[in-house]
């Protein structure tokens, strides 16, 4: 087990449930969560961008080396203003490393990313139907939770932040925003 500690701020609980589904799938050896790697989740956008500061400056105190990993939906916001302002508040309270990404726009873009998981999780969806259709090939650009509502009729986020990753191939999703993560993570821990 790595000596170091790994701290990954969420917004929500849905993104708490997704990672602790795909986050065994790609921690580099040496890492675990809920052993030395943590998902902390928050109630929403601004309680996690006021809490980032806050914990910034405890780890940096904390008995082993701590790299932090924020991800937080972008909604209506623009990207490289709200990354920005993230990195800010990390590396004005620590210098600690860090990766910090943006889901465009939302989580449920990335379930968009794979309409074979969709289908599979909510069958009578026949989500796959939409795989060729230029509207799903970049998922971020979608508001995807009302995409979600569209295509499932029982739809609900903490279901679908459960069983989608359970079915989602890594390597084959559509959203940009998802590789970046997919990507970040083991280098940041490499």
């Amino acid at each position: 087990m790595k000596r170091e500690q790994i701290e990954i701020l969420v917004e929500e609980p849905s993104m708490d449930n997704f990672l602790r589904v795909i986050l065994p799938k790609i921690l580099p050896e040496g890492y675990k969560l809920n052993d030395n790697c943590f998902i902390r989740p928050h109630e929403g956008k601004h309680d996690l961008q006021k809490a980032i500061p806050i914990k910034a400056r405890a780890y940096k105190h904390h008995h082993l080396p701590v790299k932090i990993i924020i991800i937080c939906d972008q909604n209506s916001s623009d990207c490289i203003i709200l990354k920005k302002r993230l990195v800010k508040s990390i590396t004005d309270n620590c210098k600690l490393p860090h990766l910090v990404r943006i889901v465009c726009r939302e989580l449920e873009c990335w379930y968009l990313g794979d309409l074979n998981a969709v289908e599979d999780v909510y069958p009578q969806s026949k989500a796959t139907r939409y795989i060729n259709k230029a509207k799903f090939r970049n998922p971020d650009l979608l508001n995807g939770a009302n995409e979600m509502e569209n295509l499932c009729q029982d739809f609900t986020k903490g279901y679908a932040s459960r069983e989608i990753p359970k079915r989602m191939r890594l390597n084959k999703n559509n959203s940009p925003s998802y590789h970046h993560l997919m990507s970040g993570i083991p280098n940041l821990l490499s």
